[in-house]
């Protein structure tokens, strides 16, 4: 049997189906439930559109396409109030993305999925481990209550992306803390769980300062339990450049492909981290991009229902690409269990909590599946094993543009709705600082993603500042 799991890392991504990501993975030796090019819509005009494997790592997805509740309604139901009808299931993905881009060619770019080579880091390791080919977001719609099932495993009623709403939630930071087992998040730029309210004031025990804090703890050989790392959300050319790797539309995948690959190399760079460490690479919610399996029914978390619109919690949201990497895993391994973001806190409690099974955050984790059943090798297997870099550096050599340029687009462009709503999350903590300490920078006033990333620089510096001040007893600004 595999030693005692003593890490369990989380690396989620943003606004990506199954499909598109990995569908075309399926082969006869590859038997997933992924695509073989017969899967249709039908677009406005009443023509078929097939999938296809030509995605592009950006440019195809400008605006964004829908994933709020009424537009995954229709996505998957083919209208909006998600009554099947007369359409067959995950019948709307391109017709709900016509009404977005308003032309009809345009629309088929929900269809358009990646040929696995070109995304070599993400299908290697899916490859090489454990694809779990069942994975669903935990609702269908946008992400932050996604999220908040990753953290909190409910959304406590909301399916929408307004902010504070999960304040009253208790996450599984706090329930593993509440057993002598470290919990940590690592972000680039923002977290929404910062905003937590049994996380907001203790930012420097349940939060890294940097997403170099994870590095130099897999170095180091001092990860926490549970770790969740955050992508980078915004773009910035100040000092070195550096592009979002969130991969959410209509960023750069690639630089979420990089972001795979460091946090990969990271875990397995140490032996004594890497024979102890599940990493599991998710992404929160489907994006609008199209999935063709319709996702099953669920069990509401609290009891508390959506009321506008009306949404009991009973079903998950759409299929996303979910990887589970440990070297107690057979290569080739696929995973057809159901799982949805609530599995990472009944994992970790699994894990990590003695009485596991009685002490829970919601219904929805109590009853949801783990996947540690999936570490079935007696011994491990080697950290060189798998090797994803060279395959990766050679995937860039074929990207038009660079880096710095990559960096410098997105730094001027406009802020999507998830960048705004972090700003705004952001806004709210630097309302809890001391009067010195606050930013004095308006939130209402930051337009672009180079804004945005100084506001979150400038406040996390700030709360960091505070945090050190707490330690010493010495007073605030």
């Amino acid at each position: 049997m595999p030693p005692t799991i003593e890490h369990l890392v989380v690396l989620m991504l943003e606004n990506r189906s199954f499909d598109h990501m990995l569908g075309y993975l399926k082969s006869p030796n590859y038997p997933i439930d992924g695509l073989d090019g017969t899967q249709a819509n039908i677009d406005s005009a009443g023509i078929e559109v097939l999938t296809t494997n030509d995605a592009d790592y950006a440019g195809d997805y400008n605006p964004d396409p829908g994933h709020d509740f009424l537009d995954v309604n229709e996505q998957i139901f083919g209208n909006s109030d998600a009554s099947p009808g007369l359409a067959p299931p995950m019948s709307g993905f391109v017709k709900n993305y016509g009404r977005k881009t308003s032309k009809a060619a345009k629309s088929h770019n929900v269809m358009k999925c990646f040929k696995p080579e070109k995304i070599p880091v993400l299908t290697t390791l899916a490859r090489q481990f454990a694809v779990c080919d069942r994975w669903f977001s935990s609702v269908p719609g946008p992400t932050l209550p996604n999220r908040a099932y990753a953290h909190a495993a409910t959304s406590i009623g909301h399916v929408d992306m307004t902010i504070n709403w999960w304040k009253e939630s208790k996450t599984i930071y706090e329930l593993l803390d509440e057993h002598n087992k470290d919990a940590r998040i690592y972000f680039h730029d923002s977290s929404m769980a910062q905003t937590f309210g049994g996380l907001m004031d203790k930012q420097d025990r349940f939060f890294g300062t940097g997403i170099e804090d994870f590095f130099d703890a897999c170095k180091n050989n001092t990860l926490p339990a549970y770790s969740f790392v955050e992508p980078r959300y915004n773009a910035s050319t100040n000092g070195d450049p550096v592009a979002a790797s969130d991969q959410h539309p209509d960023h750069d995948v690639f630089e979420g492909e990089t972001l795979i690959k460091d946090v990969y190399n990271a875990v397995r760079s140490n032996p004594k981290v890497w024979n102890n460490t599940i990493l599991v690479v998710v992404y929160d919610e489907h994006g609008g991009l199209y999935d063709h399996v319709m996702p099953p029914v669920a069990m509401s978390p609290d009891g508390k229902p959506s009321v506008n619109p009306s949404f009991a919690f009973d079903r998950l949201g759409v299929r996303v690409p979910a990887i589970v990497i440990s070297p107690y895993i057979e290569a080739g391994t696929i995973d057809s269990t159901v799982y949805d973001h609530a599995s990472l806190a009944a994992t970790a409690r699994k894990l990590f909590v003695p009485n596991w099974q009685n002490i829970f955050l919601t219904e929805r984790d109590r009853n949801a599946n783990t996947f540690d059943g999936l570490l079935t090798r007696d011994t491990p297997r080697k950290a060189g094993e798998v090797d994803i870099s060279g395959k990766h550096n050679a995937a860039v050599v074929g990207h038009p543009l660079t880096l710095a340029q990559r960096a410098e687009a997105q730094a001027a462009a406009p802020l999507t709705d998830h960048q705004k709503v972090m700003v705004q999350n952001t806004a709210e903590l630097d309302k809890t600082l001391p009067a010195g300490l606050r930013s004095g920078m308006d939130p209402m006033a930051i337009r672009t993603q180079q804004q945005a990333s100084d506001f979150h620089a400038q406040v996390n510096a700030n709360i960091r500042e505070a945090a050190a001040s707490r330690k010493t007893g010495a007073a605030a600004p």
